[in-house]
C-alpha cells in the first residue's frame, strides 16, 4: 500500500469517527435536554397536591432546583407575614430555608438546620455546653479566632430556625448574637 493510499484511509476513517462520536454526542445532548428533572416533578407534584404554593421565579435559579420538603406561612395561614419553603439539595448545601417577606416581597436564604452564634469577648465555645445540654442542641462547628459557633437547630419544621434564636435567649450574656446562617448568592451582596 503506498503513503498516499494510507493517509487517504487515515482520513476516511477519521472523518467517519468524528461524524459517528458527533452523532453519538447530539443523541445524548437531546436525550438530556427532553428528560424530565426528577426535582422538578417532586415539585410540580407537591403544589398540584396543594400541599405547598410554588417557589416564586424571582428565587435564583439554583434555588429553583431544590426539592420542596416542607412549607408553611408564619406565624400562622390566618396572620401570615411570611412563606417558608425547606427545600433540599442533592449537592451544594443539602436544607435551605427560603422565606418570601408578604409584606415586602423581599426573599432571604439560609441554612434551614443550623444557626450561627458570635461569642462575646472573652467566651470560649466550651461555656456554650450548658445551654446546648439543656435545649438538646448539638454544636457543629466553631471558629476560635471569628468567635463563631454552629449549632443545630430545635427541630425539623419551617420554623426551626426562629425558634431556635428565640430559644437561646435566656443565656444571651454569653454572645453578640445569634443569627440565622444565611446565604449569599454570587452577585448579591
Amino acid at each position: 500500500m503506498k503513503s498516499t493510499d494510507r493517509v487517504l484511509v487515515y482520513l476516511v476513517g477519521f472523518i467517519l469517527g468524528m461524524l459517528l462520536v458527533s452523532m453519538i454526542l447530539s443523541r445524548r445532548a437531546a436525550k438530556e435536554e427532553t428528560a424530565v428533572d426528577p426535582w422538578v416533578a417532586h415539585n410540580a407534584g407537591v403544589v398540584t397536591a396543594g400541599t405547598a404554593d410554588p417557589l416564586p421565579s424571582g428565587m435564583p435559579a439554583s434555588i429553583q432546583r431544590g426539592k420542596i420538603m416542607a412549607f408553611g406561612f408564619l406565624p400562622s395561614a390566618e396572620a401570615a407575614a411570611e412563606r417558608v419553603w425547606l427545600l433540599n439539595f442533592e449537592k451544594s448545601y443539602p436544607y435551605v430555608r427560603a422565606v418570601e417577606d408578604l409584606a415586602s416581597g423581599e426573599f432571604s436564604y439560609m441554612a434551614a438546620d443550623q444557626i450561627a452564634i458570635e461569642l462575646a469577648e472573652g467566651v470560649d465555645v466550651t461555656e456554650l455546653k450548658p445551654m446546648l445540654d439543656e435545649l438538646g442542641l448539638r454544636l457543629r462547628m466553631f471558629n476560635r479566632k471569628e468567635h463563631l459557633a454552629v449549632v443545630g437547630v430545635l427541630s425539623t419544621q419551617i420554623d426551626a430556625v426562629p425558634a431556635t434564636i428565640a430559644a437561646v435567649q435566656p443565656w444571651s450574656d454569653l454572645f453578640v448574637a445569634a443569627r440565622a446562617d444565611v446565604l449569599q448568592f454570587q452577585g448579591q451582596r
